[in-house]
């Protein structure tokens, strides 16, 4: 899944009740798409996975891609959120 900065599909929600999850496994690469811009791929895994990580690692539960453009968007959004300077 692509993430996509834009007001339909990215927008702030604020729930009600918030809890800190525990760590899970993830994972990360990088690689060239076929239109030729690069990508960040970060990959989670479900909790059952941690068991056998890193070795079994084809199923992930999630991927987020980040191009250039939208990885520095959410640069900026996480600088902003998190009081990073």
């Amino acid at each position: 899944m692509k993430l996509c900065f834009n007001e339909k599909y990215f927008r702030e929600y604020k729930r009600s009740k918030n809890s800190v999850h525990e760590p899970i496994p993830a994972t990360y690469q990088t690689f060239q798409g076929d239109d030729g811009r690069k990508y960040f791929q970060l990959d989670t895994y479900s909790k059952n996975v941690e068991k056998n990580f890193p070795e079994n690692l084809e199923q992930s539960s999630n991927k987020i891609q980040f191009d250039k453009e939208t990885a520095l968007k959410f640069i900026t959004l996480l600088k902003k959120e998190l009081s990073i300077s």
